[in-house]
């Protein structure tokens, strides 16, 4: 497993696949705000390189899944959900293996998602005040504020309004 967890290592640092550290806003009128946060991280590879997934998914104990990105016949995703997965596993292997080779920026992003990350579970099956909440959606907008990648499908304010008007 050391040798794993170094060769991975040495694939993150080497930018071999490019992964992401994700919070998405999913909207459920069953929960008391309206809005659940859902965060995952993702490793995308060309299907040459599928291997390299399989081995994350080793070193994260055989947690999440390995598929094609839906759109592309040749790109395949490691994918990593839930907050107490990603505080297990993601959360130590980047302190360790990524944040200390990774520019200033890149650092700001994780130390941001580990705030999430941690107030999430520090929360777990209890509802955000709307404070609470409206402060980590915020968080989650803030650091990704060039929309690198995929875009939000709703604007903060379009967010904020949904935990706003809901009860």
């Amino acid at each position: 497993m050391f040798f794993l967890t170094l060769f991975l290592s040495e694939i993150t640092k080497k930018k071999l696949g490019e992964g992401s550290l994700v919070v998405s806003l999913v909207k459920n009128d069953k929960v008391t705000h309206g809005l659940i946060l859902q965060p995952e991280f993702n490793v995308v590879q060309h299907e040459k390189g599928v291997e390299i997934l399989h081995s994350f998914k080793a070193l994260f104990d055989n947690k999440g899944s390995v598929h094609k990105k839906s759109g592309s016949d040749d790109v395949w995703v490691y994918s990593l959900k839930g907050t107490q997965n990603l505080k297990t596993f993601i959360l130590p292997f980047f302190e360790k293996y990524v944040i200390a080779y990774s520019c200033k920026y890149k650092g700001e992003v994780f130390e941001t998602f580990s705030l999430i990350i941690n107030k999430l579970y520090d929360n777990r099956n209890k509802a955000f005040s709307k404070k609470e909440l409206i402060y980590l959606i915020e968080l989650v907008y803030s650091y990704n504020p060039d929309v690198k990648g995929k875009s939000r499908k709703r604007t903060l304010e379009e967010t904020i309004e949904i935990v706003n008007t809901k009860n």
